[in-house]
């Protein structure tokens, strides 16, 4: 009744058509902004889902398996179960690594943008500067004050010591 057969290890992977039509269901539901993609999502996940039921019946019809052990999953739908939920995880793995490169490149937009317009604000106070400057007198010509200097005051005589006289005698 259980034969290895191609009829019966493609009757037991409706599981894993299931379980795409769900992964396919909800990745048409989260993407939308696409419309072609999101079509052929939804067309796929319709033909999964159709796939699968059918499947189901061909089995029952062929006697693979009865309705009493209807939701019991055979060694080969676990296998179809494993490649679909592989694929499904790679999916997620992608959309993450897709969300993160495009925040990255959202962020390196932004810090592009400050630093323009931080540069724009400098060339702005380096325009005004030159400005403030008295019309008469060029900016760079203008005579800088130097502080006066300090003469050093006289020393005592007290605070000197007196040189010992040497006699020669």
């Amino acid at each position: 009744m259980l034969d290895k057969t191609l009829g019966y290890i493609l009757c037991c992977q409706s599981p894993a058509l299931f379980l795409a039509a769900l992964a396919l269901l909800v990745a048409y539901l989260a993407g939308r902004k696409h419309r072609v993609k999101a079509f052929f999502r939804l067309l796929l996940c319709i033909l999964c889902a159709a796939g699968a039921v059918a499947l189901y019946f061909l089995g029952i019809y062929k006697e693979y398996f009865t309705i009493r052990d209807f939701f019991v999953i055979r060694a080969a739908g676990w296998i179809g179960l494993a490649i679909a939920a592989f694929f499904v995880l790679l999916a997620l793995v992608r959309a993450f690594f897709a969300a993160a490169d495009a925040r990255r490149a959202q962020k390196e937009a932004n810090r592009a943008e400050n630093e323009r317009l931080a540069q724009e604000a400098e060339a702005a106070r380096a325009a005004e500067e030159p400005a403030s400057a008295p019309a008469d007198i060029p900016a760079a010509a203008a005579p800088v004050p130097e502080p006066p200097a300090e003469a050093p005051a006289p020393r005592a005589q007290a605070e000197q010591p007196e040189p010992e006289k040497i006699s020669l005698q």
